[in-house]
């Protein structure tokens, strides 16, 4: 395969700082800075070799669903849906969401230190956009990579937290069929393991 181009997605509430340590711990293993590239982009879509995508939590259905077609997919604490439904109880109830948006608008510095907190996340420093805040909300509520997902046919891996408190076991096994789980880890793989993401990723690029 051509040398890849490694698009890294953060999820709800997420900065690009998200995925420093997991660049750091590529670099060291002889990935070019040039060959990563953080966020959708222009030009992304377009891309002239393959494109591996990494995803964080939403990240990882966002790259499914909305993202360039991509030789390669790692979702690290990631889902293809979040939201439960009647045809997947295993996801998160919508009234969490409904009362997140709610006392986001009032006090989102409060929501996102709560939210952060829970994830085992470094609170991004504000100031805070609510009502952006508020529409990543929305999308939580309502994207469903299942059948994007269901149709890949390249490589792919899921790395899952046992202890995540945002995307539990069981939520994640419902969305990928045979994740990763590591022990003891949360919601914050790229931070807390950036090493055994970035084996993940160099192991799931030598397989496209």
């Amino acid at each position: 395969m051509r040398r890849p181009l490694f698009l890294f997605v953060h999820g709800w509430a997420g900065t690009p700082a998200l995925w420093d340590p997991v660049r750091a711990a590529l670099a060291a293993r002889g990935v070019a800075a040039a060959d990563m590239r953080v966020d959708f982009h222009a030009g992304v879509t377009a891309a002239s070799r393959p494109v591996i995508g990494i995803g964080h939590s939403l990240g990882a259905a966002r790259l499914l669903v909305q993202g360039p077609v991509l030789a390669g997919f790692v979702a690290i604490n990631g889902f293809t849906r979040f939201s439960a439904a009647p045809d997947f109880p295993a996801g998160t109830h919508p009234r969490v969401l409904s009362t997140m948006r709610r006392r986001l608008l009032a006090d989102a510095g409060a929501v996102l230190a709560d939210f952060h907190a829970r994830a085992g996340l470094p609170l991004p420093p504000g100031p805070y956009e609510a009502e952006a805040l508020a529409q990543g909300l929305d999308l939580l509520g309502t994207i469903d990579a299942r059948a994007a997902f269901g149709d890949f046919a390249s490589p792919h891996a899921a790395l899952c937290g046992s202890d995540d408190a945002i995307v539990p076991p069981a939520h994640a096994a419902a969305c990928f069929a045979d994740p990763v789980m590591v022990a003891g880890a949360g919601h914050g793989l790229p931070v807390s393991h950036p090493d055994l993401c970035a084996d993940h990723i160099l192991r799931l690029a030598a397989r496209c």
